[in-house]
């Protein structure tokens, strides 16, 4: 059973350059408010947001790629041996856990870059079997008449990967709380975690809320974490107050996806 994470207290301290910040602050104010776009565009939004806070910052760029940044600039498939998905060139191993209670389907991602951030899906793994890396679907509309019919919606688990451009440390943890905030974003949780899942990077655990709402009507789960010099992001979104256990199939997931040399 993974171990549970333990949080390290909130820095006040901010990064040394807030140039950047300020760039994100401006494209934020032009961008609709998560909470008046519905609820079909709202995970793009948000996702482009997302991609946003985590490009900006002041670390200076490295003279020599690694062979993960070397790969998002080319993606290339994995191998895949059983229910284990290796990339070599990515050092990422991710074997699909043997107990899942919703995220059923876990594969390879296909490569290409979403939204204007660009960010590079890896693995993923959806709540109801859908077509992943290799697949074919005979039915493009099935999951969407299936979630309709059901009234559950289908809501997945993918890993990003995208080149690193500022620290993520303890210090740029109030950094990007004050991001979300900003893009109109409840932050329930966020905090830097020394091992969490086996990984250090920055927790968060956000709200979105339609306007003039007692309560929240999404909730994302989002960890980042780094590794030379890319930044790999786990996400999870789904309604808020689902009864099923996307929380324990979250850590179960999160424990698998292994950095390897």
């Amino acid at each position: 059973m993974p171990p549970a994470p333990t949080a390290t207290p909130k820095s006040v301290h901010g990064c040394a350059d807030f140039e950047r910040a300020a760039r994100f602050g401006n494209l934020a104010a032009v961008m609709p408010a998560p909470s008046s776009v519905s609820s079909r565009l709202r995970p793009v939004l948000l996702l482009g947001l997302f991609g946003l806070a985590a490009v900006g910052g002041c670390e200076p760029k490295e003279r020599g790629k690694s062979d993960a940044s070397k790969w998002i600039d080319s993606p290339t498939a994995g191998t895949k041996s059983g229910s284990v998905v290796t990339i070599p060139a990515l050092g990422v191993k991710f074997e699909t856990p043997d107990t899942l209670y919703v995220f059923k389907s876990c594969g390879e991602a296909s490569h290409s870059p979403e939204g204007d951030h660009g960010w590079i899906p890896v693995v993923t793994c959806r709540s109801t079997a859908g077509a992943l890396e290799g697949e074919e679907r005979e039915d493009p509309f099935a999951d969407d008449d299936a979630e309709e019919a059901s009234g559950v919606e289908e809501i997945s688990v993918t890993f990003y990967v995208t080149p690193k451009t500022r620290p993520l440390d303890e210090r740029a943890v109030s950094w990007f709380e004050n991001q979300f905030k900003s893009a109109g974003l409840g932050v329930d949780e966020i905090s830097y975690q020394h091992a969490y899942q086996k990984k250090a990077g920055i927790y968060a655990k956000l709200h979105v809320s339609e306007s003039g709402a007692d309560h929240p009507q999404r909730e994302i789960i989002q960890f980042m974490f780094p590794r030379g010099d890319v930044v790999f992001i786990a996400r999870m979104e789904y309604p808020f107050g689902d009864k099923r256990s996307v929380e324990q199939d979250w850590k179960y997931i999160l424990w698998n996806f292994e950095l390897v040399d």
